[in-house]
């Protein structure tokens, strides 16, 4: 390449992988030098299973969704722009792109580069290898946007620090709930790799939004409705995912146990100010209006599907035409105006409580900013 060609296109860089760490909190510093769009974040590897009786069967939200609790990206050690789940990150690209991401998966007497099964964690005959590769998208492009989803890119030049953090739980984590299998892992191989989708040519003098994503979870041990949950302002409210799993206890030979439910929660409203009730919905409704409007290839087999227990609430407003919305229309929830942004939950007399079931929501919020934070 010639001396003093100007890049335009996007480029891409391969950061240092990081080996699995039951329990810990994996770190990565992040390039300071760069505007991003999305950092590509990859498990791979394999593990070693043994167990002596039981028949274990894992969780339906994948090697990624059962071993990391959490991906974090906080920038200059105080703001975190993002909080989420591997399980929510591959709804996202659902919805964005049609398109779930890998997750493979397969076991046998000898590991696999790349396996070509696409599955959840797979156990095979004991002291078997487990293979794993799977992979999800951490956006920073606004990708549940239209027009205007180029505005909220993380430039990390004249930050202090930018990290990415991987909350990584212990391999038991990988169990269906109540499955007692005894088994034990051991030649664990697990690591993340890391690559980068920069942009280039952008002025140091543009400031970007920050496209902020963290989650919080809900409890139900009974019945209930409009149950209150708080939901953050003081920002633009872009809209809200939502994971239910019903609290059904499982066995110790399935993986039945709180399992991703779409007859957990029945009405869902988001109130602003306590009076004015911006959405007022079925959970189910907006799963169909989901699949509707975003053409979801998500379909059922053998009574499952990839998207059970999710539905996205979008409150952008899109063009004539268009599926997705323009980012200027997330909701103001900012004081003066706000003083109070509520979602009144309402669950299934039917829905099962025995260990207690749980609502995951994802906010997603738009934070403008004229400088660097």
């Amino acid at each position: 390449m010639k001396a003093g060609l100007k890049i335009t296109s996007d480029i891409s860089r391969v950061l240092p992988s990081k080996a699995f760490v039951e329990g810990a909190t994996i770190s990565l510093d992040v390039p300071r030098d760069s505007v991003f769009k999305h950092i590509l974040l990859t498990m791979k590897g394999s593990v070693v299973t043994t167990f002596a009786s039981g028949t274990p069967v894992a969780k339906d939200v994948s090697t990624l969704g059962a071993l990391v609790n959490s991906i974090d990206i906080v920038e200059n050690g105080s703001f975190t722009i993002k909080s989420v789940t591997p399980w929510f990150l591959h709804q996202q690209q659902l919805i964005a792109t049609n398109d779930f991401g890998v997750r493979r998966s397969s076991a046998g007497a000898s590991a696999s580069d790349y396996p070509t099964v696409d599955a959840k964690f797979t156990f095979g005959s004991t002291t078997n290898i487990t293979s794993v590769r799977e992979t999800v998208l951490i956006s920073f492009e606004n990708v549940l946007a239209g027009k205007g989803r180029m505005d909220t890119l993380w430039d990390t030049r004249g930050l202090s620090s930018a990290e990415l953090r991987i909350n990584c739980n212990t391999f038991s984590n990988i169990l269906g709930f109540g499955n007692t299998a005894p088994v034990v892992y051991s030649s664990n191989l697990l690591s993340f790799q890391f690559e980068t989708i920069e942009t280039q040519g952008v002025p140091t003098n543009v400031y970007f939004a920050a496209y902020k994503q963290t989650v919080k979870s809900v409890d139900f041990s009974a019945q209930t409705t409009d149950f209150l949950v708080d939901v953050n302002r003081g920002n633009y409210l872009q809209g809200l995912m939502f994971q239910a799993n019903d609290g059904a206890s499982g066995t110790t030979t399935t993986a039945t146990g709180k399992v991703l439910s779409n007859e957990l929660v029945t009405d869902l409203k988001l109130i602003i100010n306590g009076v004015q009730h911006i959405q007022s919905t079925t959970f189910q409704g907006l799963q169909d209006k989901n699949r509707s409007r975003y053409g979801l290839n998500a379909p059922y087999v053998s009574n499952k599907s990839l998207y059970d227990g999710i539905a996205y609430m979008d409150l952008l407003t899109p063009a004539q035409g268009e599926k997705l919305g323009a980012l200027n229309t997330a909701q103001n929830v900012q004081a003066p105006l706000v003083d109070q942004v509520q979602l009144a939950v309402s669950t299934s007399a039917s829905a099962t409580y025995t260990s207690t079931a749980s609502l995951k929501i994802m906010t997603n919020e738009i934070v403008k900013r004229q400088s660097q934070s």
